[in-house]
């Protein structure tokens, strides 16, 4: 079969490559220019690892307008493979879809596959977004193969991306970003350290905290837009999906209490941040984390690597030790060993795989909690070391 795309398809040297990232510029438009700190970016030849926090969906568009010699490859969630037109596209321009937090060992052998034809990956450890503006724990430290891949890491932290547009509001911001090389780490360098050292490095080095080193001051009036879905009881009274957002406040039916994000992206009162609520729940989560029992009726809306979808009913069940789904068509349980961590769309669903299919898991009643059962997902992952 002839080939009509020419040697280059399937890499960043194919047309579809200009022509995609055309349409983000479009999008995305000139503003923020990002400042970029490049250090000695430019000494890094290609082919080489790029990790990089990740604060914002935006973030791609940023370390893409690098100065990259060669155009880098990203891995990416499968989900953004799994549509018609976006599984043609990301086909021609060789992204490397990855089942995130799940064992994958295809990625793998494509990311070196990319790397023996000279292009840089850049993939984001954290492997999904910040939510409260400090950096995930990495679930999957990649020392080990990154020593294997024999080639440069650089690493890079985002800055600014958390308040221009977080996970929880649907707005973006178009406020300062700045991109910085903190480290470059050669091969033989690399290759005389341990995977727990270089699991060290990356971690310390592309980590960031947003809320106590904003860019600048945010006077918009809509910053709160969206933050109940991440908050979801209240730091006073610690009640359960009592709390709402609007304009630059979060307030608590129960309570009655309301506090107030200003310029700083910080609250006027305790807890101040975001990240400090966050660690109140944590608290309160692990109080009785041992018989957590969660439980939700859901819309199931189930990808398949075809590009094919169904709906169906089903039923979801989280405990410290399982999670199970059960429908009129489908059952399954994972232990929660199994689960590295879970994603979720703020207010709307959350997610996992089975059978090579994708669900997007829609709870009927109180779409808040989804963001409940990844934060315990989170705590039991963090107890099991």
């Amino acid at each position: 079969m002839i080939n009509i795309f020419g040697n280059n398809d399937g890499t960043p040297g194919s047309p579809f490559y200009k022509f995609v990232f055309a349409l983000v510029r479009l999008v995305f438009g000139n503003r923020p220019v990002p400042e970029y700190e490049l250090n000695d970016f430019d000494k890094v030849e290609a082919p080489y690892v790029l990790l990089s926090n990740h604060e914002s969906f935006n973030d791609f568009y940023y370390l893409y307008r690098l100065t990259h010699k060669n155009k880098p490859i990203y891995v990416i969630n499968r989900f953004y493979c799994t549509r018609p037109f976006l599984h043609f596209l990301s086909l021609r321009i060789g992204m490397i879809p990855k089942k995130i937090f799940f064992d994958d060992m295809v990625t793998p052998l494509r990311i070196m596959r990319m790397i023996k034809k000279g292009y840089p990956v850049i993939i984001y450890p954290e492997g999904r977004l910040c939510i409260d503006g400090r950096t995930n724990r990495i679930e999957d430290p990649g020392g080990a193969f990154y020593k294997k891949l024999g080639v440069d890491i650089v690493l890079v932290n985002v800055k600014g991306a958390f308040c221009e547009k977080p996970k929880w509001r649907k707005k973006r911001y178009r406020t300062p970003v700045k991109i910085t090389v903190k480290k470059v780490l050669k091969k033989d360098q690399i290759a005389s350290m341990s995977p727990e050292e270089l699991d060290s490095v990356i971690r310390s080095t592309i980590s960031n905290d947003a809320p106590y080193d904003p860019l600048c001051r945010y006077p918009q009036k809509d910053k709160a837009e969206g933050l109940h879905n991440i908050l979801y009881r209240c730091y006073t009274c610690n009640g359960l999906y009592t709390t709402s957002s609007s304009g630059n406040t979060i307030t608590c039916s129960s309570c009655g209490k309301t506090f107030t994000l200003g310029e700083d992206y910080r609250f006027t009162e305790e807890p101040y941040t975001i990240a400090a609520w966050y660690d109140r729940m944590t608290k309160i989560e692990l109080e009785s984390i041992k018989d957590i029992d969660l439980e939700a009726d859901v819309i199931a809306v189930i990808h398949s690597n075809n590009g094919k979808k169904r709906k169906e009913e089903a039923h979801c069940r989280l405990t410290y030790n399982e999670f199970s789904y059960k429908s009129q068509r489908t059952s399954f349980t994972y232990s929660t060993n199994k689960l590295q961590a879970m994603l979720f769309t703020a207010g709307k669903m959350f997610e996992t795989y089975h059978d090579d299919e994708q669900y997007y898991l829609h709870p009927v009643e109180n779409p808040i909690q989804c963001a409940r059962w990844a934060h315990v997902v989170d705590i039991i992952k963090s107890l099991d070391g």
